[in-house]
């Protein structure tokens, strides 16, 4: 057995630690919570506007499509 105190006298160098790089580098948020806004004027207006653009329903549409699963799913068990 080799004591450590040995091996440079010996003229054997111990390798370089290497360290392990990762094979892809985890993908930048655009969302950066330490920033308050990241967005223009514009931008959040052209969101609101797609938005309305969507579908709607009204409450009482929801919650008959809700109880129509809900019974659904209790019949199917």
């Amino acid at each position: 057995m080799t004591k450590l105190s040995d091996i440079t006298s010996q003229g054997i160098t111990a390798k370089a630690a290497r360290t392990r790089k990762a094979k892809t580098e985890p993908a930048k948020l655009k969302w950066d919570p330490t920033k308050p806004i990241q967005f223009t004027q514009e931008e959040i207006w052209e969101h609101i506007h797609e938005i309305e653009k969507g579908p709607f329903m009204t409450l009482d549409e929801c919650f008959k499509s809700i109880h129509k699963w809900m019974d659904e799913k209790a019949a199917s068990l």
